[in-house]
């Protein structure tokens, strides 16, 4: 039997998470037989999703003299440094889904497909490569019912702020000596560092009026579109990779980075306008809800790009 290899597919992170699913496609669709290749002691077990299957596992040092011409291998982007592209037999696949993970694209693979219309760019104008686009997924079923807007606290702000820690130190601290004077008594909350099940993640995302996005560059930014699932207006940065759902005035406050000061007026502005901000919300659990970010597009949008990279 043929097998896919897919590369920390246990790390917890949505991108890992969405080359696991890829490569369970390719073992319930396609007859394949699912492997993990380790980077160091993570398992499914310690793990933020539910894996069904759990797939056995090998290390990343065994994984080259182990692939055959008949396998599969998966990896995402930010493994480029391991040059999987040009040392590994097979047919390789990656699903591009961010654009500051790795120095360069590793080369050698078969197929190329993006998370978003701005990576699709990003790669077409530095590798003359235009990929296919193919969204992930929301896996709604793990969420809880959010809780009513009106019944959040008015006074706290859910931040994400993914990126590197001093400059969004930098920029936080400007959002809240910004406000202090202009609204005080706001609390901002950090979503947390320490990984949690996916569950009492969006739980967390559910529990809060506001999402403030300080993360400048996504290459799709699944927290955002979480949070308008959960019934969380967000206002923020756009992430460059978010233009596919942040539309703003009509489901959010959104700007490109790096216009910091117009995000604070964003805030500011739901801040004085409850009724807009809640208006924004219901519109964000649409988007959210739309058939493009299902599970069940995203198996169909990959099949046939599968069945055409296996012949």
């Amino acid at each position: 039997m043929a097998r896919v290899y897919v590369v920390a597919p246990y790390l917890p992170h949505g991108g890992t998470f969405m080359a696991y699913h890829l490569a369970r496609l390719l073992q319930l669709d396609f007859g394949f037989e699912g492997v993990a290749v380790t980077l160091g002691t993570e398992t499914a077990a310690n793990g933020v999703f539910v894996y069904d299957p759990v797939f056995p596992s090998i290390p990343l040092a065994a994984l080259a003299a182990t692939l055959t011409d008949d396998d599969l291998l998966i990896a995402n982007p930010s493994f480029s440094r391991f040059g999987l592209g040009f040392s590994c037999r097979g047919r390789k696949l990656m699903y591009i889904q961010g654009f500051t993970t790795y120095d360069v694209l590793d080369g050698g693979f078969d197929l190329y497909v993006c998370v978003s219309s701005f990576v699709q760019h990003f790669v077409q104008s530095l590798y003359g490569i235009s990929p296919p686009v193919i969204p992930p997924f929301l896996q709604r079923e793990t969420f809880p019912p959010p809780q009513p807007w009106s019944e959040r606290p008015e006074g706290r702000i859910l931040v994400n702020n993914k990126g590197h820690t001093h400059r969004q130190e930098v920029l936080l601290n400007r959002v809240v000596t910004r406000l202090a004077a202009a609204r005080p008594g706001l609390t901002f909350d950090l979503l947390s560092g320490e990984k949690e099940p996916q569950p009492a993640f969006a739980a967390r995302l559910g529990a809060y009026r506001l999402l403030l996005s300080l993360a400048p560059a996504e290459g799709f930014g699944l927290i955002p579109l979480e949070a308008m699932a959960m019934g969380t207006t967000v206002v923020g940065f756009d992430g460059f990779g978010g233009v596919d759902y942040l539309h703003s005035g009509q489901n959010c406050l959104a700007v490109p980075w790096p216009r910091l000061d117009d995000l604070i007026d964003s805030l500011l502005a739901l801040l004085d306008d409850p009724a807009r901000a809640e208006a924004l919300a219901q519109e964000g659990q649409r988007t959210a809800a739309q058939p493009c970010y299902s599970h069940a597009h995203f198996r169909a949008a990959w099949r046939p790009l599968l069945a055409t990279l296996l012949g």
